[in-house]
């Protein structure tokens, strides 16, 4: 579980995050939506420790990150996956290395057990036999997939899902969206995604937060986003339907 009290942070005098407070659940899919601009980067940046809040405090599992020390806070980014909106993967690395890349930087493994770990993380994201594979040989949703084979190669206790659906088509989105709910709930990871589509929040929206102009507006689930009778949350909706229904008759 990931507790953010009372987060505020501004910027040359700009209030970009004010005052929020939000409880992320763990074994659940909790997705931050929003508008560009809204604060949604900066807020995730501020919880993995990015950034420093100027007031507040962020919990991992009771522990109050912002009061660490240096290497109090590494031991718990070693528990912290992350899957960056274009995959990040290093392109002069085949697939296995770079999902070897975080087992090397905080495990002492040998070959054999990184191998080993890659094989397994390769199969549990439907990839099997791709380890010498480099990501221009395979697609788009295929990178992917192999960013979530390494984002849980350290079977980290939270996951950071930065736009995980950018640029893909929309039934290669259902299937990371489903590869990321599965993983979340059989693994009992805290699992927080920033996301644009709104088709992720009703299909894997376990928790939901919309954030407007730095403040936390509403909070629910994907089952009752729909009857909000927020007006900030509705129009966001509305436009995010509109786009999709634009896309599919073009």
């Amino acid at each position: 579980m990931i507790e953010l009290k009372n987060i505020s942070k501004s910027f040359n005098g700009v209030e970009v995050l004010k005052d929020i407070s939000i409880t992320y659940q763990r074994g659940k899919t909790n997705l931050i939506i929003g508008a560009s601009g809204s604060g949604k980067s900066v807020l995730t940046k501020c919880t993995v420790g990015l950034i420093e809040p100027d007031s507040g405090s962020v919990l991992f599992d009771g522990k109050d990150f912002t009061k660490l020390k240096i290497d109090e806070k590494q031991e718990i980014r070693k528990e912290i996956g992350m899957l960056f909106q274009g995959s990040a993967l290093f392109d002069s690395m085949t697939v296995e290395e770079n999902i070897k890349f975080p087992l090397r930087m905080h495990t002492n493994m040998n070959e054999e057990e990184m191998k080993e770990r890659v094989n397994f993380c390769l199969d549990r994201v439907d990839m099997k036999g791709v380890n010498m594979k480099f990501p221009a040989e395979i697609s788009g949703g295929m990178q992917k997939r192999v960013g979530i084979a390494r984002a849980i190669s350290l079977n980290p206790k939270y996951l950071f899902c930065d736009e995980p659906n950018s640029g893909l088509d929309p039934s290669t989105s259902i299937l990371i969206d489903n590869l990321i709910k599965e993983i979340t709930e059989e693994y009992q990871i805290t699992t927080i995604v920033v996301t644009h589509d709104m088709n992720s929040v009703m299909e894997i929206g376990d928790k939901v937060i919309f954030i407007y102009k730095g403040e936390k507006f509403w909070e629910g689930t994907k089952d009752t986003i729909l009857q909000t009778t927020n007006k900030e949350l509705s129009d966001l909706v509305f436009a995010s339907r509109l786009m999709k229904k634009i896309k599919s008759t073009s």
